[in-house]
């Protein structure tokens, strides 16, 4: 209705039942429109209310699809020490045609499954199977990419996994069902013989970044965070090097990335066809989260509750 915007939180979100397979499906539609030219997603801008802490605008619009949309999101280290989640959002779905606000979603969970969406989309494209997972960084990200990852690639015999904290490690391994599963004192051991590695640490690890050392020849290097875990000689010593955004990579350069060699090009490119992943050699696909992920998860959020008459309607405006 035009007066009205639908309201979804996490409890009515999940309850839409939405598996990897649609959430990959739609993510990798987008970057093909990306590819296309048809999506504007500016570089997000930043606040840093506290240490260690962000807050993000995050707008995109996807002319393929004409869904716009913005996400308001908070990251708080400090949020762990009291028993708080990490990330905080809000995402608002506009009706492209009119400007008017069609539904307010809670962006916490649209991030989480979004950017593990994006892995999914990533691993889409390699051209041979995965024997050996490593996760470095077991907390929300780690669990959401497993279980997308394992959903896309159920041939996976072996998880490995590294994370400060002992239980957070036991928890990400319970997921991998009667897989063979490690579990590693150090992040540079969980990549022993590692085919796909994520890395999902939330601050620089303090100490030397990951080399790399100990993956196989033909590694696929799947960051979540930026240039927190990664040593720049991962990225200059891969066959392929791409982000999912080039204009959000140069924007946080040098602070962030130095060291690191020029993108080859980005994910879109790979889904479009016109880069490959090797087959025989290492790369590298950095995600550094962008907008347009979130409006095109927004929009399938959208439609199944509008379809199925999950979510609360409130007068507005």
């Amino acid at each position: 209705m035009p007066d009205e915007i639908l309201i979804l939180g996490r409890a009515d979100l999940e309850a839409l039942d939405i598996g990897w397979p649609a959430v990959v499906d739609v993510l990798e539609d987008a970057f093909r429109h990306k590819a296309a030219g048809l999506v504007q997603n500016p570089p997000k801008p930043a606040i840093h209310p506290r240490p260690e802490s962000f807050i993000n605008a995050m707008p995109a619009y996807i002319g393929g699809s004409d869904r716009a949309g913005l996400k308001w999101v908070a990251g708080y280290e400090s949020n762990r020490a009291l028993g708080l989640p990490y990330i905080y959002g809000a995402f608002i779905l506009t009706d492209a045609a009119t400007g008017r606000p069609m539904a307010l979603m809670d962006g916490g969970w649209i991030t989480e499954i979004r950017t593990a969406g994006v892995t999914g989309v990533a691993l889409r494209q390699l051209p041979r199977d995965v024997s050996t997972l490593a996760i470095v960084g077991c907390g929300v990200q780690g669990r959401r990419n497993l279980s997308a990852i394992l959903a896309g690639h159920p041939e996976i015999a072996e998880v490995r996994a590294y994370d400060r904290v002992p239980a957070a490690m036991d928890a990400l391994l319970a997921l991998a069902g009667d897989r063979r599963t490690v579990a590693v004192d150090s992040p540079e051991a969980a990549l022993d013989g590692a085919d796909v590695v994520v890395t999902a640490v939330t601050v620089p690890m303090g100490a030397a970044r990951l080399a790399g050392a100990g993956v196989a020849p033909n590694a696929v290097f799947l960051p979540l965070d930026y240039d927190d875990a990664l040593a720049p000689s991962v990225a200059q010593g891969a066959a392929l090097y791409t982000v999912d955004d080039l204009g959000q990579y140069r924007s946080t350069f040098p602070e962030n990335f130095a060291g690191f060699p020029e993108p080859a090009g980005e994910l879109g490119d790979i889904v479009a066809g016109t880069l490959s992943v090797p087959a025989n050699a290492r790369s590298v696909l950095m995600h550094l989260g962008i907008a347009m992920d979130d409006v095109a998860l927004g929009g399938l959020c959208y439609d199944r509750a509008v379809a199925r008459g999950i979510g609360t309607r409130v007068a507005f405006p």
